[in-house]
């Protein structure tokens, strides 16, 4: 069992870092109000007719916004940031930076790892159709200290290494049980059979409740539903 990524620096939000569609699309934008409204305002207001040659440009920026529409196809966001060190999940412990955090010491751990490099975003219309999986991030405490690192997931293979490790981690209680760990585990893998069994041990342990721990474990149907109380809360 091992996981490793690249550990992603943030230098600044994104603000007015654009892509090349998005300046394209807002420049032109931009361009054809302040190059247009003018003319029109004169044209309703003073009853004067500018030739028709005046308003070709409009035409050029509109074409221009139109084709950052097709730029964006392509595109990946911005970085705003920059790749320094490694973060390895190994069997006993985690290592980033060359400093290594014993499972048993951490404390209060927390992953949000669903992003992955070359993953659609949420921009339908206009901006950069993929993402750059930098948008992961783990923090936990281990003596005392601190630990906040981002890290990028580079496919969605790359996602399910990460969430085969956290499986392995959590259910072997590698490291100490709590209840929230268990939403680091996505829907997909708790189907797995290693999930259900655990969540089992933990109902009869009395660690969590019954019915709470059969959703953990998702069922189908009434009938199944039956035959997993049965199997694990009785």
């Amino acid at each position: 069992m091992s996981f490793s990524a690249s550990v992603f620096i943030p230098v600044k939000p994104k603000g007015f870092d654009l892509t090349l569609s998005e300046k394209i699309s807002w420049y032109s934008l931009g361009a054809l109000v302040i190059y247009t409204l003018p003319m029109l305002f004169i044209e309703n207001y003073y009853d004067y007719r500018f030739p028709q040659w005046v308003y070709y440009p409009s035409f050029l920026f509109f074409l221009l916004n139109f084709s950052s529409n097709f730029i964006r196809l392509t595109e990946f966001e911005n970085l705003n940031g920059y790749f320094e060190g490694r973060i390895t999940f190994n069997d006993e412990f985690i290592t980033i930076d060359n400093s290594d955090y014993k499972y048993s010491d951490i404390e209060d751990l927390i992953v949000y790892g669903n992003s992955f490099s070359g993953e659609k975003t949420s921009n339908h219309k206009s901006g950069p159709m993929y993402g750059n999986g930098t948008k992961n991030l783990i923090s936990f405490t281990s003596e005392g200290i601190k630990i906040e690192k981002h890290f990028q997931l580079n496919s969605e293979k790359h996602l399910d290494q990460l969430q085969e490790v956290l499986l392995h981690i959590i259910t072997n209680e590698k490291i100490p049980y709590k209840r929230k760990y268990l939403n680091f585990i996505n829907e997909e893998y708790r189907r797995f059979i290693i999930f259900e069994f655990f969540i089992g041990k933990l109902i009869k342990e009395k660690r969590i409740e019954c019915t709470e721990g059969l959703l953990l474990i998702g069922y189908d149907s009434d009938k199944e539903a039956r035959e997993l109380r049965a199997k694990y809360c009785c």
